[in-house]
């Protein structure tokens, strides 16, 4: 990484572009059928995301370099997922297209883009859990930094939609992505229904060194993210804004685990952990503090953590 964790820069904000189609589904309600290729803007949503497409649409800024950009959950159940979150954080989901028997939904929180689910092969019963994207120039060469540095690539790079894109765990085993660009330039961590993205390692300084190394921190102020030291947490900011932040210990909800960790904004932190038990989930850590700073750590149906925290 090059600086020191200390130096400062800013990230580019990406304006509002092209927005995912209105006909959201509440959790239960019938499924439209996917928006033709006739369909206002579908032909212009298809033109930005052509397969091997490796720079945003038109008009469109790109992220700052390693910035998080989207979040995925790989779910053994995918309606069964989408039915959990829509009625215990009020998201609603579109399906997506994809390969027959893999089902995938887009999740949304008042039109606003929370990520993707779809369906997991893996049948270990080990679970990634929410899974967050970062940007990077060029995703190839950032595979190769990263089997440089003791990490696994697990996926690709391959060409997707949405341009190129891989899926690697770190050294410690937390898994995350690269892409080239968000997916929806409305997504945002700490703005919406994406509250916190953090890291849970062992060491957060050998983390930054990886991650840093990898995506690009600390390079060019206004190319790429900022990163400080401040109490005891590596913080990735931009501008002042904190998109991610590099924690000492373990996930929330696991067993001696190291892996990212994702907060979603609900309207009321107490309703959301009793309908978790109502819908077949779980309170991992109950209810606490108050107003502004008052947050829950749940478990959905297939145990995967996540923290509540009051919009």
């Amino acid at each position: 990484m090059r600086g020191s964790v200390r130096e400062s820069g800013r990230l580019r904000l990406v304006p509002p572009g092209v927005r995912w189609p209105a006909t959201a589904v509440r959790a239960g309600e019938r499924q439209p059928d996917p928006a033709p290729a006739s369909a206002p803007g579908a032909s212009d949503r298809r033109r930005a995301a052509a397969p091997g497409a490796g720079s945003p649409p038109p008009g469109v800024r790109r992220e700052a370099r390693g910035a998080p950009c989207w979040l995925s959950l790989a779910a053994r159940d995918v309606r069964a997922a989408e039915e959990f979150y829509g009625r215990v954080l009020g998201w609603c989901h579109v399906p997506l297209l994809g390969a027959p028997g893999k089902a995938r939904s887009l999740m949304l929180k008042a039109g606003v883009p929370v990520g993707t689910i779809g369906r997991t092969t893996c049948e270990s019963g080990v679970h990634a859990g929410w899974m967050p994207y970062f940007t990077v120039d060029d995703v190839d060469a950032a595979a190769g930094r990263l089997r440089d540095r003791g990490a696994t690539v697990a996926v690709g790079p391959l060409a997707t939609h949405a341009g190129r894109a891989a899926v690697a765990a770190c050294p410690e085993g937390a898994v995350f992505g690269l892409r080239h660009h968000a997916p929806d330039s409305l997504w945002a961590v700490g703005e919406g229904p994406v509250g916190r993205l953090e890291l849970h390692t062992r060491d957060i300084f050998a983390a930054a060194l990886f991650y840093g190394g990898v995506l690009g921190w600390a390079g060019d102020p206004g190319e790429s993210c900022a990163v400080e030291y401040v109490n005891d947490q590596i913080v990735v900011r931009d501008g002042g804004r904190r998109v991610a932040a590099l924690t000492q210990g373990v996930a929330p909800g696991t067993e001696d685990q190291y892996r990212w960790h994702t907060s979603f904004r609900v309207d009321d932190v107490d309703a959301a952990a009793a309908a978790a038990v109502r819908e077949g989930g779980r309170v991992i850590a109950p209810p606490r503090g108050s107003g502004a700073r008052r947050e829950a750590v749940l478990g959905d149906r297939e145990g995967v953590p996540f923290t509540v925290l009051t919009s």
